[in-house]
Formats: C-alpha cells, structure tokens, sequence
C-alpha cells in the first residue's frame, strides 16, 4: 500500500511540475522556411495571393484525398477565404487574406480548430537574380494553455518540414506557369475640378 501511495504521489508531483513548466515555456513561436524559385514576383504573387491553386502546392493536400474544402469570398486578393475538414492528419480550420502588397507580400489569417488564438501566416517575395526568394512563415500565439506550449516546442521541426515541402511544390508549379506582367501601379487621384461658383468675385474697379 505504501509503495501505490508513493507512485500515486510521485505522478501527481510529475503532473504538476509538466504543467508549471508549460507556463513558464514561449507563449509565442515563430516559424519560417525560404526558398529559390525560377518565376518572375508577379507570377508568383498571381498564385499566392488567391486559394484557386492552393491545392495544387499545399504539403497537406495528399494526407486526406476526401477532405472537405470550401472557397469563399473573392477569387483573389483580401476576404478570399479557404475553409477545410478532413482527417486526423489534417484537422480542421480556416485561412483568409487579410492583407497584401502587389508583387510583395500576401498575408493569411489562420484559425486552426482546437485553438484559442488564430495564427498568422506570411508569404513573402523578393527579386532574387532570375528568380524570386519565397520566404514562408508563420507567427502563432499559444495562449495559457500549457499543452499548446508545449505543442510550440515541435512546431519549427514539423511545421517547418511542411513549409520546405510545398515551397518545393510552388516552385515546381510556379516554373511552369507562363510569366505574369507585373501588377500595374494604382493611378493617381486626380486632383479635383475647381468649383467657378467658389471662387471669389473680381473686386470692382474705380
């Protein structure tokens, strides 16, 4: 009997000293792969900043071939929304555009099921010789739930994993596309008309 009670204390010791070391762990983390792909930012801003091929280059689309995916939103740009439900290897959740800049940048807002907080996910371009530099990352806030944060301890090796597989899957899709000119620069406003009813009377003459 005193040997049960001393495994029983020593777990619950065990258990609770897990749990006080997942508070005191990052309650960020930060994950990001690069990579060298022979398409102009412009060809590779046409596909990133719109779900349609996503598909086509995301390192998740073999592990569950019935996953649900609904697209919704724009075809392209801010408020386009990707939603999936599959498996266990997939899970469940949520990515929408909330931010870009033309030939540069296209920013993603991730809502994974199971936790607290969204994620932010950034996909950056750069001219790189005769290609472009694809920077992949993703910022994640871990909330208080120790577990999450222990969660963040494994996401650099198995999400940036993910990363280094579809950036290969990018460039593979992305050099095979045909070039896309670069994204016009907006006009700018034309200065407005001046109004002949508000411009101030002549004074009169002697």
């Amino acid at each position: 009997m005193r040997l049960l009670i001393r495994v029983v204390v020593f777990v619950v010791v065990l258990l609770v000293g897990l749990v006080g070391i997942g508070f005191l762990l990052a309650d960020k983390v930060h994950v990001e792969r690069s990579a060298k792909i022979l398409a102009s930012p412009s060809t590779l801003y046409a596909v990133l900043n719109s779900f349609e091929k996503f598909d086509q280059w995301s390192p998740w689309a073999d592990l569950d071939p019935q996953v649900k995916v609904e697209r919704s939103g724009p075809a392209s740009g801010v408020g386009a929304r990707y939603t999936w439900h599959g498996n266990a290897d997939v899970g469940a959740g949520s990515q929408e555009i909330i931010a870009t800049t033309p030939d540069s940048e296209v920013k993603i807002e991730l809502d994974f099921e199971g936790f607290d907080q969204p994620s932010t996910s950034t996909l950056a371009i750069k001219p790189d010789g005769n290609g472009s530099l694809v920077t992949w990352s993703m910022d994640s806030e871990l909330g208080s739930n120790p577990i999450h944060r222990y969660f963040g301890l494994m996401m650099d090796k198995y999400i940036g994993q993910d990363y280094e597989k579809g950036l290969g899957r990018l460039k593979v899709l992305a050099e095979s596309l045909p070039p896309v000119a670069a994204t016009p620069e907006p006009a700018p406003e034309a200065a407005p008309a001046a109004d002949p009813a508000a411009a101030p009377e002549a004074a009169p003459t002697s």
